[in-house]
């Protein structure tokens, strides 16, 4: 019976990690379409943002009743026979699928390491596995909190808001319509991180009888968070021997609110020799949960664990690369292991709620305001003044997503760059002294010039007393902040990955 109830309800499997993707036979097709359009109606008709609008439509109709409840039963039941069905005969047929739920049954049973490390030959969907990996719960992490005060109506419009729409749009990649969209293109990524294909020419005078031979290149780990989310990651240690002993260091990637491990920022650290430590927030990818605040700094939280204990990295030879909204959990991370090596943001804002105030109508401010600082504040530079390490920031010069003002010039368009406003704030944090005295609009000025008027202002001709601490205020401004010339979804030019020092002879 236990055999009949996995294969009813088994997760779906897509391959084996270095063989070509897994083709469903007709019968099992049928049956996950079915599944798919099942749980796609459930979702839309009991969303938050679409309920209330169906309950409308069948009220003014007339069709609120139990005659149309009956009705909707009746189809539910017949697609739900459908799904299973055609999973369960399809499952059946296929022996492929048979040999993965036998080991997925017995991985779920045993929970022994082994028995996981069989079932990750297997690329599927991540349900009823063990973890390997269970976070440690820590009371002494420091947390962010905004005090905000509303009446009951702004509070109940803002949690409306924030559970029908907001979330969604702040984090699409936690969507599960985008998650099928890109599905195809993330099983194929994966499948050649954890796949390194090398051709072992066994026979060199017929090339038609090469042999290609799959060694495991990625390491795929599953961790259970303090929230109880199951995040998906991924380690590619990097290659030994190098003269910088670049393997050495790890570099955990933290992604953007559209960015997943296998198509994400983690390529460029990868490509330069660096070990890479990858992860999907929750609700992204394979990663179970809802990308909440809470949520995604205990996934964060649980990566940073596991990359030192599971991992064998001391806190001094992690690196946090964080884009986009991934400046976030990087930034928290820094604030709470401040031993780090250091810290990349790129094309990072300094606080959502400018943000989302500008996208969002004057007349909704008081609501977006409440409904940001009491479920997303997501405020980057609040959190990084408990952090006093190295820090680099990368704005992007086309940056088209974290400015204020499009409608205005390009330099007014670049100088609503919210980036602008994250380096002002580590400059105040850091450097209070440079920042006094009107030199703090000098910041703007340096912001609009080119790499050579830069070069000139940092050593000028007259050396007065005020020249000379407006020159060291744009060395400062040089140290903490590069420009990169591209819009924001465009991949870091690996040119442009550099781990910050501390910064010296400027204080």
């Amino acid at each position: 019976m236990g055999r009949i109830y996995a294969l009813l309800t088994g997760p779906r499997c897509y391959r084996i990690f270095g063989r070509p993707e897994r083709s469903s036979n007709v019968v099992e097709s049928i049956g996950n379409y079915s599944m798919s359009l099942g749980r796609g109606l459930f979702y839309f008709s009991t969303s938050l943002a679409f309920s209330p609008i169906i309950l409308v439509l069948l009220y003014s109709r007339g069709a609120l009743n139990i005659h149309t409840g009956l009705v909707v039963l009746k189809y539910a039941t017949y697609l739900a026979v459908l799904a299973y069905g055609g999973r369960l005969v399809g499952r059946t047929m296929d022996q492929e699928y048979r040999h993965f739920i036998t080991i997925w049954q017995k991985a779920k049973g045993s929970g022994k390491s082994e028995d996981n490390r069989a079932l990750k030959r297997f690329d599927f969907d991540l349900d009823g596995v063990n973890a390997d990996f269970n976070a440690v719960f820590n009371e002494h992490l420091y947390y962010h909190r905004a005090s905000v005060e509303a009446s009951p109506l702004v509070m109940c419009a803002a949690w409306y808001a924030v559970h029908a729409f907001g979330r969604h749009m702040l984090y699409p990649g936690s969507i599960s319509l985008l998650n099928w969209l890109l599905s195809s293109s993330l099983l194929t990524a994966r499948n050649m991180i954890v796949s390194a294909r090398v051709t072992c020419l066994l026979y060199p005078e017929e090339i038609s009888n090469s042999v290609f031979l799959y060694i495991q290149n990625g390491q795929r780990g599953w961790l259970r968070t303090t929230e109880g989310d199951l995040i998906d990651t991924m380690f590619i240690r990097g290659e030994e021997g190098n003269p910088e002993h670049r393997d050495r260091i790890l570099v955990i990637s933290c992604e953007g609110n559209a960015g997943y491990y296998e198509i994400g920022i983690a390529n460029t650290p990868a490509t330069l020799g660096y070990s890479v430590l990858g992860w999907n927030q929750p609700g992204f990818g394979q990663s179970s949960g809802v990308p909440f605040p809470n949520n995604t700094l205990a996934a964060a939280d649980a990566v940073m664990q596991y990359a030192q204990t599971e991992l064998g990295f001391r806190e001094e030879d992690i690196v946090l690369f964080g884009w986009s909204i991934g400046g976030y959990p990087a930034s928290w991370l820094a604030a709470n292991y401040p031993k780090i090596r250091g810290v990349l943001l790129d094309a990072t804002f300094d606080d959502v709620l400018p943000l989302a105030q500008a996208r969002m109508p004057k007349v909704l401010s008081g609501i977006v305001e409440y409904a940001i600082r009491a479920h997303f504040d997501l405020n980057i530079q609040a959190i990084l003044a408990k952090y006093k390490g190295p820090i680099k920031l990368i704005r992007r010069l086309q940056e088209e997503i974290l400015t204020t003002d499009d409608s205005g010039t390009e330099g007014q368009r670049r100088a609503s760059n919210r980036a602008n406003f994250l380096l002002k704030a580590i400059l105040q944090q850091r450097h209070p002294d440079l920042m006094v005295g009107g030199l703090d609009s000098q910041v703007d000025r340096w912001l609009a010039m080119t790499p050579r008027h830069r070069a000139m202002a940092m050593h000028p001709a007259n050396e007065s007393e005020i020249t000379l601490r407006r020159a060291r205020l744009f060395a400062v401004c040089d140290h903490y902040l590069t420009d990169f010339d591209a819009t924001h979804v465009q991949p870091l030019d690996p040119g442009y990955f550099n781990i910050p020092e501390p910064i010296r002879d400027l204080k």
